[in-house]
């Protein structure tokens, strides 16, 4: 069996009759409700069981498997058909095993009876999480076995002796957990054709039907013919359908009715006053949270008598009437229900008390269980107005989700350690910032979200908690916002900003008003974050702490693949993995570099749009004639067509750089993938006017001219400088200067810089720059300064680990006709201004 071409998200196993069917489709509807399209629902159940009927309607892909339950009860011929059933159970979980091999889903969750015991099984040969879900009060065989191996055992009543059980109650459909009996009563009657007047007694068999509760039926029906206030309705199930019809005389005045198996039961349940059934899990969850009055009679044959412990869990709490059949007649039964339906009293009370009951089922507790199982964060619903608290807000990161989500219509507050230019911008977004950090900010949210860097013991975050304010991660959150929209994720260890807000000059120039959210202020938009109400946003999608692998995207781009973040990856063998998983769950346009090794070859296996800056001939996109002069770059784009190359024409960008140019073929290639005309990406280009610390020039003074810039990693650094040997350039020295950044990236990877300062005349290291990192032991800038050294011991370089030993190291090494390039994701953003303003001094 071929790979899926869909990226499923969860296999939902088990079948058989609808107690175990129903559930699995309302947990379908809790995933949807969450943000899983259909299609990443798979359901795998038995040929024989009503799964077969009951699926199709929904939509939802299946796989039927041949499986069926053991033989309990004794006969001769139990043994042999028991082994028989064996012997198919192992070839239906080989078969199941293959399946999931296919279909690569994130969580397998388990509704339990015998069609669940392949997948499950199957699932765990494969590493795949299992959630089991256990509606029952007293587990089936076939749960108590998954529970031990389940990542998690979601159950519906506590206390719970299964392995890992969570309380989450009782997975119940969509149309139930909304119902309004009272509102909708007037309604279903009419269309069940039913007098609103009479009272209505629903007696309900169950998917298969039950021999007692229609002679139950019957009885009612045949012993008070003479009431003209009462009116029986009967689901007799898909057995006994013609059995025990009630004989009627000619004055009768009593209405009965048989309904159809396929009627809505939202109809069945609002036309209802007072509900007789079996104690199936289903049936008591159902009656709990739409809060109707009901009388139970439990199946006395049930398998370890589960449904009278179910019954007993409405019956202690007096939401329920319960009559066991072992110690009833059916003339007994008959009277007591008719007993209850007299009395209003005792209808509202019970009603009321099984609807308080069932809060626990009328939450979404099951569906944050399940996607925390797969190792995903549940969606945030964004189409509703929300009070979200941002901690962190400062930051690059967080300042831009913040301002969105503000845009979008939220009520959105923040808090940071310090005042800053960005929160006094953000403020005049509508975000409400607190400085400093203040626990009481968070009493009145919806949701909190805060960056990565922040601690989990942070007051904030500990006082949502206390308060069951949900917590969502930065991954989360933007997830929700690309929810919103038809999204475009660019992603890649380098380029990431430039390229995101090149494609979005680009779609603005073709008046596609995109919404974006990118990791630099732009010049041209005087921000890095809009929410404009378009149909496309423009997304960063920072692989840093995997946050690219959560967001849910209609089309990618990736720059390339290099070695980062190995903090989280732990090894460039993970980050590769990351990256290709990353653009395989992309349906839309895909757009790769194939001048990086990596992304070709993740090209070739993926179906993607692909470009080269380097003279790859098979690149769907190329850039050829290549100039720089005067600090921008000119080239000429070409497309293939068929087997042909076709000459688009020449795209003029003021960035300098071959990275710049690739940076732009990129946006291009995307911006055309999506419909747009090559002339609005000539056109945006040549207006645009860069990002703010890419390449920025920060003043020029007595001839040395300051540029500042974001690089920090070797081949960032490589490219920058690279950059700066412009042939019309008239520099007569390029100063280097390196602030390191995180202890722990500098102790993996300080000799990869070796050779990134080639086109430099004198490098200057400063220390490392933590960004919350721990310090580590012989771990200091002096690694990158003997890097460089062992590989190119003529180079002039400086050790400066002490800001104001740098700042005046500089202020007397530059002299006229220098470029002195600062570089690092740290504080070095501000030392221009901080060697300007001492060589002022020192020459006064």
């Amino acid at each position: 069996m071929t790979r899926s071409s869909h990226q499923v998200f969860a296999v939902i196993t088990g079948g058989g009759t609808s107690g175990h069917v129903v559930p699995a489709l309302a947990i379908a509807e809790l995933l949807q409700d969450a943000g899983i399209e259909p299609s990443q629902i798979h359901f795998i159940g038995s040929v024989d069981g009503v799964e077969t009927t009951l699926v199709p309607p929904t939509g939802l892909a299946m796989s039927l498997l041949s499986v069926r339950g053991l033989v309990r009860r004794v006969s001769p011929s139990m043994i042999s058909k028991n082994l028989r059933t064996l012997r198919g159970l192992a070839a239906a979980t080989k078969q199941a095993e293959i399946l999931l091999d296919a279909l690569s889903p994130k969580v397998v969750v388990s509704v339990g009876g015998y069609a669940s015991v392949p997948a499950t099984r199957a699932a765990n040969r494969l590493g795949i999480p299992v959630v089991t879900v256990s509606y029952d009060s007293r587990p089936g065989l076939a749960t108590r076995l998954q529970s031990r191996r389940a990542t998690t055992t979601a159950v519906a009543y506590a206390p719970s002796k299964l392995k890992n059980a969570v309380l989450t109650g009782a997975p119940v459909r969509r149309v139930l957990r909304n119902l309004d009996l009272a509102q909708s009563r007037d309604v279903a009657r009419q269309k069940l054709d039913l007098p609103s007047s009479r009272r209505v007694i629903c007696v309900m068999g169950g998917s298969l039907g039950s021999a007692r509760l229609n002679a139950v039926a019957r009885e009612i029906v045949q012993a008070n013919q003479h009431r003209d206030d009462l009116c029986v309705i009967h689901l007799t199930g898909r057995r006994y359908v013609d059995a025990d019809i009630p004989q009627l005389g000619s004055d009768a005045r009593i209405l009965y009715r048989r309904l159809d198996p396929t009627t809505a039961m939202q109809d069945v349940y609002s036309a209802t006053d007072l509900l007789v059934a079996r104690a199936g899990a289903s049936t008591i969850a159902e009656i709990a949270t739409i809060g109707i009055a009901s009388v139970l009679v439990p199946w006395s044959d049930a398998a370890e008598d589960h449904q009278t412990t179910n019954a007993a869990w409405l019956g202690e709490k007096r939401a329920a009437i319960v009559i066991d059949e072992r110690s009833a007649s059916v003339a007994d039964i008959a009277r007591q229900i008719v007993a209850v339906i007299d009395d209003r009293a005792l209808l509202e009370s019970t009603a009321e008390t099984a609807h308080k009951a069932g809060a626990q089922h009328r939450h979404t507790t099951l569906a944050s269980e399940i996607f925390r199982a797969s190792g995903r964060e549940m969606p945030v619903d964004l189409s509703v107005s929300r009070r979200i608290h941002v901690v962190g807000v400062g930051g690059p990161g967080m300042s831009a989700i913040a301002t969105v989500l503000a845009e979008m219509g939220h009520k959105v507050s923040g808090s940071d350690v310090r005042h800053t230019e960005v929160i006094e911008r953000i403020r005049n977004f509508g975000v409400a910032v607190n400085v400093p950090h203040r626990a009481s900010v968070v009493d009145d949210c919806d949701l909190v979200t805060g960056s990565p860097a922040i601690p989990a013991a942070n007051i904030e975050y500990q006082r949502a908690g206390e308060k069951s304010i949900r917590l969502i991660s930065r991954a989360g959150i933007l997830s929700a916002i690309c929810g919103r929209a038809k999204s475009i994720g660019v992603a890649g260890t380098h380029g990431k900003t430039t390229t995101s807000s090149m494609l979005t000059a680009i779609l603005r120039t073709a008046g596609l008003n995109p919404n974006y959210l990118i990791g630099g202020d732009v010049r041209e938009f005087g921000r890095g974050a809009s929410w404009t109400g378009g149909d496309l946003f423009v997304v960063e999608a920072d692989e840093s702490d995997g946050t690219h692998s959560h967001l849910p995207l209609f089309g990618a781009v990736l720059t390339n693949v290099d070695v980062d973040h190995l903090d989280y990856f732990k090894s460039i063998a993970a980050i590769e993995k990351s990256f290709e998983a990353f653009v395989k769950n992309i349906h839309g346009p895909r757009v790769l570099c194939v001048d990086d090794p990596v992304c070709a070859r993740i090209a070739e296996s993926s179906d993607s749009t692909t470009y080269s800056v380097a003279g790859d001939s098979n690149a769907d996109y190329q850039a050829g004639e290549i100039k720089f002069a005067e600090g921008c770059a000119t080239f000429v784009v070409s497309a293939r067509s068929g087997s042909s190359l076709q000459r688009l024409g020449e795209v003029r960008i003021a960035q300098r750089g071959v990275h710049n140019v690739g940076n732009a073929l990129a946006a291009i290639a995307m911006a055309m993938q999506l419909g747009v005309d090559f002339k609005y990406a000539v056109a945006g280009l040549a207006r645009f006017g860069g990002v703010v610390r890419r390449f920025d020039v920060r003043g020029n003074q007595d001839g040395v001219t300051f540029v500042d810039d974001y690089a920090h990693l070797p081949g960032e650094i490589c490219a920058v400088l690279a950059g700066a040997r412009d042939d019309t350039d008239a520099w007569s020295r390029v100063v280097a200067v390196f602030q390191p950044n995180r202890f722990n990236r500098m102790a993996e990877i300080s000799h990869l810089y070796a050779d990134s300062f080639e086109h430099a005349d004198l490098v200057v290291i400063t220390d490392i720059y933590s960004s919350g990192t721990a310090p580590i032991p012989g771990v200091t800038g002096r690694l990158v300064v003997d890097a460089i050294r062992r590989a190119h011991p003529d180079r002039s370089v400086v050790y400066q680990p002490r800001r104001d030993d740098l700042v005046e190291f500089l202020a007397g090494e530059l002299k006229s006709g220098d470029i002195c390039i600062s570089m690092g994701c740290g504080d070095i953003d501000s030392l221009p201004e901080e060697i300007i303003a001492r060589r002022k001094g020192n020459s006064v």
